[in-house]
């Protein structure tokens, strides 16, 4: 960043404009590391703990019960911070085929799991068909988001395997899928695999290069997701050292890790290969690990419209990002200040398109809310906002 971005990012700290609500006033979750909705129900939203399950809540009650919705701890093994179930995506098509897409972590030996989960009589009892397994050699850098995108795909966010500074360099090794982004069709398999690899994959005729993949040199994508008007992929990616890092991420491009840290030679690892540059990055005065958001296409803050939203999780500080305002292309964070006292582990979408964040009630706790961007002003207390979400 330069001596003028840093001029410009500290004179808009403290705008005022929006803040964060409760959605419930006294509804707690157990290590909260996603909320979402299944696209049929308005009402009943959708938020994961880390553990293995999964909690349906009415969001048209005040202080409802939350109610099992998927118990899947006796196959989730945690024993690192950064394991344990990542993500769920519903399928696009929920409504006739019921079908929920899983991440998580498992053990002996240590690897991640994306799993087809087909509900049964009970929270406990589902049917499971195992799509893909991805080795892990340590217990942290599992990424962790999975998507559908408009061409009915689904995308998978998979960090480097863990280990400083990517020892064993999979953030450039194309023949696995550590460091990437995937983008398969799970509606298809390919004989004995339970998917296939779409025929305008960027490297699927690259016989040294895993054909799932579509973009790579990525060392942790903590959180993506697909701007619901222009589609574009964005991408939190955890830096190591120094920078954090926001990318828009296109297909058959590499980001960098470990030759980069954010714009940045990483230890005199650059070589002649051609990377592409983040549109935005911090360092280690404004936070330690990102929680990437969303692009806010929701209707109650119109003033936000097009900003993205996104948290660090050890500092606890909240931005919204704004599109380049002139034709130096530089991104603009404008802080939130008003934020819940919570570490966002995740950031979620109304069906409306409004803004939800979950996470913990510090960086080492395990209990953790949901709260709700409204408009107002910064200084306004947090309060249940229940009916708002509807």
């Amino acid at each position: 960043m330069s001596i003028l971005q840093v001029i410009i990012t500290m004179s808009l700290y403290g705008q005022p404009g929006v803040h964060f609500e409760k959605v419930h006033d006294d509804l707690l979750f157990d290590e909260p590391v996603q909320v979402l909705f299944d696209g049929v129900q308005k009402d009943k939203m959708y938020v994961v703990e880390k553990k293995g399950v999964v909690q349906q809540v009415q969001t048209n009650e005040k202080d409802p019960t939350p109610t099992t919705f998927l118990d899947l701890t006796d196959r989730v093994k945690v024993g690192h911070s950064e394991e344990g179930l990542l993500s769920i995506v519903f399928h696009p098509d929920y409504k006739d085929t019921k079908k929920i897409y899983v991440w998580y972590t498992a053990h002996r030996p240590r690897r991640c799991v994306l799993s087809s989960i087909t509900l049964g009589s009970s929270p406990n009892e589902c049917d499971e068909t195992i799509i893909l397994e991805v080795p892990q050699p340590w217990g942290n850098h599992n990424g962790g988001t999975l998507l559908f995108g408009k061409d009915g795909y689904l995308y998978v966010g998979i960090g480097d395997g863990g280990g400083s500074n990517d020892p064993k360099g999979n953030g450039q090794n194309n023949t696995t899928l550590l460091g990437t982004i995937i983008r398969i069709d799970v509606n298809e398999t390919d004989g004995d695999v339970q998917y296939s690899i779409p025929e305008d994959n960027p490297f699927v005729a690259d016989a040294d290069t895993r054909g799932e993949i579509w973009a790579y040199g990525l060392r942790n994508p903590w959180r993506m997701s697909f701007d619901k008007k222009t589609g574009a992929l964005w991408v939190a990616d955890v830096g190591q050292n120094a920078w954090e890092e926001i990318d828009i991420v296109q297909k058959g491009k590499n980001y960098g890790w470990n030759l980069r840290e954010g714009m940045h030679d990483f230890k005199n690892n650059k070589k002649d290969t051609e990377t592409v540059d983040p549109i935005f990055e911090y360092g280690r005065r404004q936070g330690g690990s990102i929680t990437g958001g969303f692009v806010y296409r929701g209707k109650d803050i119109p003033s936000i419209e097009g900003e993205y939203i996104y948290s660090d999780y050890l500092s606890g500080r909240t931005w919204r990002l704004s599109n380049p305002a002139d034709a130096s292309g530089a991104y603009t964070p404008k802080r939130i200040l008003n934020m819940p006292p919570i570490s966002v582990s995740s950031f979620g979408e109304t069906p409306t398109g409004e803004i939800l964040a979950c996470g913990f009630d510090s960086p080492y706790a395990s209990k953790g809310r949901i709260y709700l961007l409204v408009a107002g002003d910064d200084s306004a207390d947090s309060s249940s906002t229940t009916e708002r979400i509807r």
